[in-house]
């Protein structure tokens, strides 16, 4: 037992629930910051390139002192790498969590579209000009995953840069169509594409060592 500044007796339990409680209620807090901070630089990113956007900007939009946006990021590139990494493993989380099976592809395709769907206007600004243009290499780092036969080969590499391309251009085809297919329908179309234009690559790919 221990004995408060007005002489009351207190537990251990007591006081390590406490500080527990007060441990939940700072990381509630950092949470929500950094959340404040994330949404205020999508907001950004509508308009302007990452490249231009100031860390005093950015605090102003999400409301936070410089201070508190110190305590996690040295520069508005930390945070949006950050987002970039919530959204990696999110989609690798979706993929793993996706049984094996002849229409594995399509299932993995209808989770991806359907979390991009929901995240539409997070994904717009990530898929666009005012983006990191190195986001084509960190997807295709994702796409090489789930590619049937895939071997880390240069021909592979080839196939894989060509298919996350292509992804990332009708994704954002896909997205700015307001009467735009079901996720389910544009995964049922992708993976007739990535499936044969794989194979084809792969028999082609026999004749050309890597």
């Amino acid at each position: 037992m221990v004995k408060t500044a007005k002489n009351k007796k207190v537990s251990q339990t007591d006081l390590t629930g406490r500080r527990g409680k007060g441990i939940m209620e700072e990381d509630r807090r950092s949470k929500l910051s950094k959340q404040m901070m994330k949404d205020a630089l999508t907001e950004l990113m509508k308009t302007k390139s990452i490249h231009e956007i100031s860390v005093k900007r950015l605090c102003e939009t999400a409301d936070v002192n410089r201070s508190t946006f110190y305590r996690y990021y040295s520069s508005p590139y930390d945070l949006y790498d950050e987002i970039i990494e919530d959204v990696s493993r999110d989609l690798i989380s979706l993929t793993e969590a996706t049984p094996p099976g002849p229409h594995r592809l399509r299932a993995v395709l209808t989770q991806v579209l359907t979390y991009v769907e929901r995240q539409r206007p997070l994904m717009l600004v990530l898929l666009s000009s005012n983006g990191d243009l190195n986001i084509g290499e960190r997807m295709s780092n994702f796409v090489s995953r789930f590619t049937p036969g895939y071997v880390d080969t240069e021909f592979a590499r080839y196939c894989t840069q060509f298919i996350t391309a292509g992804l990332i251009s009708i994704t954002w085809l896909w997205l700015n169509q307001e009467d735009r297919k079901s996720p389910r329908e544009m995964a049922a179309m992708l993976s007739v594409m990535l499936l044969h234009g794989v194979k084809r690559a792969m028999t082609i790919s026999g004749s050309q060592p890597g």
